[in-house]
């Protein structure tokens, strides 16, 4: 099993026209605001590519009725909503999936007395990526935990589906990043062969669920150094270090079985201390108007990004061996190609990045799902990253997410494969 075997089964989350209520709801209180509907129709032909490659598609909203119905017959249902969503208890016998989503009106705009649950900080818009919430390894599915209050309902959701959802009985739960008290998120985790995973560390998954999930998975796992600073603490901080460096599939995700695409310079120790970023921050600071004391700490920040560490399987211990690598670095000696954003450049080129890389990863350029070995989907308006890929022997096809990649998600994201092989 990898996260580029042939998909057979798969779990998505078709943002519904209804979801977007809760801007009034809220005030809009968020750093952005809810995608318009367009958002449900391009989500539905993705979802039909996906279908088209062979794969099944299961929907949150759909298996979670199937939990709650399996629930109520076993008379667990109302004792997990007053646990979990206590005003909506007195709503139990009337309460679907599209209720949990929050796409009914009854938990949209009741008033307090009528003593519903509000989501007000619990809004499940995330939820269209459902890779974040968890992701299947070679032994079991792990399950995400946010350190955004804004997502935590969403891996409460999941936990409630992989106990009751019949079509999810034959998938175990291997690791919960709740149990465990780590946040983990699953846009951070790549499965790269049966002994090895990929593990985004820093930013929204915390370091220390590595040695953990080589114990458990008995894996070896390889952390990606991410952005610091946020793991353990939620930030509603959208600027540029965070989109490009969001989850490891933001800027890296494997397409082929000796082939990635990779945001450039950034995961590369020959351009460490010397990415166009850096240089770029580096003159700002000799700016008068500029917070130099803001431009030194997102410096700082970016020295950091890329490097790796592997813990063994099964002991968890550290491999000081591996040498001081960033993941391209690591990759290519195992025989792949990488493909960068943004297309080849002669060497290092600010103005290529600037002008044609930052466009196309804010279209989530890297973060691509394979339906099969070399076989990938991709948004629309990324071309060089599209013919890069190509180049390689890659054969990339596009749909249009204008309104889906807003959200700092792709492809990679908006999938949580269950079966592949």
């Amino acid at each position: 099993m990898s996260d580029i075997a042939p998909l057979r089964r798969v779990i998505v989350n078709a943002p519904s026209p209804t979801d977007y209520h809760l801007e009034v709801a809220t005030g809009n209180f968020l750093d952005y605001n809810p995608p318009p509907v367009e958002a449900a129709s391009q989500h539905k032909q993705f979802e039909r590519l996906l279908r088209a490659s062979g794969a099944e598609v299961l929907s949150i909203e759909q298996l979670l009725d199937d939990a709650i119905e399996e629930a109520r017959a076993s008379g667990q249902f109302t004792t997990w909503l007053r646990a979990t969503m206590p005003r909506l208890a007195p709503l139990a016998n009337s309460i679907t999936g599209a209720t949990l989503l929050t796409r009914t009106r009854q938990v949209q705009f009741q008033t307090d007395a009528e003593g519903v649950y509000r989501h007000i900080v619990d809004h499940r818009l995330g939820f269209t990526f459902t890779r974040d919430v968890a992701v299947m390894t070679p032994r079991g599915l792990v399950l995400g935990n946010f350190a955004s209050p804004s997502r935590r309902g969403e891996a409460s959701l999941m936990r409630f589906a992989t106990e009751f959802a019949p079509s999810l009985r034959d998938y175990p739960v291997v690791f919960d990043g709740m149990e465990e008290g780590l946040c983990l998120v699953g846009g951070d985790l790549q499965v790269v062969d049966e002994r090895t995973l990929m593990v985004g560390v820093g930013h929204c998954t915390d370091p220390r669920v590595a040695p953990l999930l080589a114990r458990r998975l008995q894996m070896d796992v390889i952390t990606v150094q991410m952005r610091k600073g946020d793991a353990v603490r939620w930030k509603p901080s959208y600027d540029l270090l965070m989109q490009l460096f969001l989850h490891l599939d933001t800027c890296f995700t494997r397409v082929d079985d000796k082939l990635a695409v990779a945001l450039p310079y950034f995961l590369e120790a020959e351009y460490a201390d010397n990415d166009p970023l850096t240089r770029f921050l580096k003159g700002l600071v000799l700016e008068p108007t500029v917070d130099a004391e803001q431009a030194r700490a997102a410096i700082s920040s970016l020295a950091d990004i890329g490097w790796v560490r592997r813990f063994r399987a099964g002991s968890g211990e550290e491999d000081t061996t591996i040498g001081r690598l960033k993941l391209v670095d690591l990759v290519r000696p195992w025989g792949w190609q990488v493909a960068f954003v943004g297309g080849p450049t002669d060497g290092f080129d600010m103005e290529h990045f600037f002008r044609i890389v930052l466009a196309e990863h804010q279209k989530q350029a890297s973060n691509l799902v394979a339906t099969s070995p070399g076989h990938v989907l991709a948004y629309e308006g990324a071309p060089r990253t599209k013919t890069a890929l190509e180049a390689c022997g890659a054969k990339v096809q596009t749909f249009n997410g204008r309104d889906l990649w807003p959200w700092c998600g792709g492809p990679h994201c908006l999938t949580l494969p269950l079966e592949r092989g």
